[in-house]
């Protein structure tokens, strides 16, 4: 597998995942408002291949980033590994452990595949298991659209967030502009729209058939079976934390590389590793045990997204002699 194509595969697991699935098909309603649902979810995965891979990539091949960006950048990721640890922690020891091997060897390169493959099974089965209530009516169900803009399509753009280092290693080895769209395309436009079209469809249509007063909404819903969660369902959606794990790890590595002729800098890692966790339970205490997505998480993902956005509006308007001024000082 090339190293572009994993990349790609590597950014499609961001969406293949119960991640992005937790924090965008919960709020949706599909089925009460498919056209506002389909404005919202093409438009926010949109936005979000603009942001945190187009612009960061069209950047990356003609800037480089900042110090003080990868060390922001480390401290999100570390963070999210924290708030991925609270949500599956009862299979916290194998993924983790799984995920740094699977790094630092040959094997590591097929793993994001595989776990797309499995997010592409669950989904698939969670369909086809809640089809029966598409289009069917529960009295007691909300079709939740209070909520769909202001969870759903955040949600979506949060979920997209964490691609942007991989968006920096494609802009790094300067392929052709139509290899960046390409990639754009292919690792955040499409999954996101495909993953969070069937998971939000396959989540209504279980809550229609199974919800009830005072249950809380969740991608659950869309595994459940005839009569009770489907334990085999659960067990492979936990499992697709594996892709977004090998992300952050690959990120920080990234990251890490980039430091190249500092050593002093190999410590920040370290010390951000150890800050993570405090500073995201002194602004919200145990959220990472609750939630994906803890509040100082989307603080950074927001700022990723603007970060994004303002990368790209660098490189349109920047002027070519200002282009090939950096190229002869990269090479030299």
């Amino acid at each position: 597998m090339s190293e572009l194509r994993w990349l790609v595969a590597l950014e499609a697991g961001l969406f293949f995942s119960v991640v992005c699935w937790e924090t965008t098909a919960s709020w949706a309603a599909p089925t009460y408002e498919p056209v506002p649902f389909a404005l919202a979810l093409v438009g926010a995965a949109t936005v979000g291949m603009l942001t945190c891979h187009v612009g960061p990539a069209f950047y990356a091949s003609r800037f480089a980033v900042p110090g003080w960006a990868m060390a922001w950048l480390a401290f999100g990721y570390l963070e999210w590994l924290w708030g991925l640890a609270g949500a599956g922690w009862d299979v916290l020891g194998w993924l983790v452990l799984g995920a740094t091997v699977v790094c630092w060897r040959p094997a590591w390169r097929w793993v994001p595949g595989a776990s797309l493959a499995v997010g592409v099974g669950v989904l698939g089965w969670a369909l086809q298991a809640q089809w029966r209530g598409v289009g069917a009516t529960n009295p007691y169900y909300s079709s939740g659209r209070e909520t769909m803009f202001g969870y759903f399509t955040p949600g979506v753009l949060l979920a997209a967030a964490p691609a942007i280092v991989i968006a920096w290693r494609i802009g790094k080895a300067r392929p052709q502009a139509k290899a960046i769209w390409w990639s754009g395309i292919l690792g955040v436009l499409l999954p996101a729209v495909v993953a969070v079209a069937v998971a939000s469809v396959a989540t209504d249509a279980g809550a229609t058939l199974h919800w009830r007063p005072s249950l809380f909404r969740g991608f659950y819903w869309a595994l459940q079976g005839i009569e009770q969660l489907n334990e085999t369902a659960l067990a492979l959606g936990t499992g697709t934390l594996l892709a977004p794990l090998i992300l952050s790890l690959y990120a920080l590595r990234e990251l890490n590389s980039a430091w190249t002729g500092r050593r002093a800098m190999l410590l920040v890692p370290v010390g951000l590793w150890a800050a993570a966790w405090p500073i995201s339970q002194l602004i919200e205490p145990g959220a990472g045990f609750r939630y994906f997505f803890s509040t100082i998480h989307v603080w950074w993902a927001w700022g990723v997204i603007a970060l994004g956005a303002v990368a790209g509006l660098r490189v349109l308007f920047l002027p070519d002699s200002g282009k090939m001024e950096y190229h002869r000082r990269d090479s030299a």
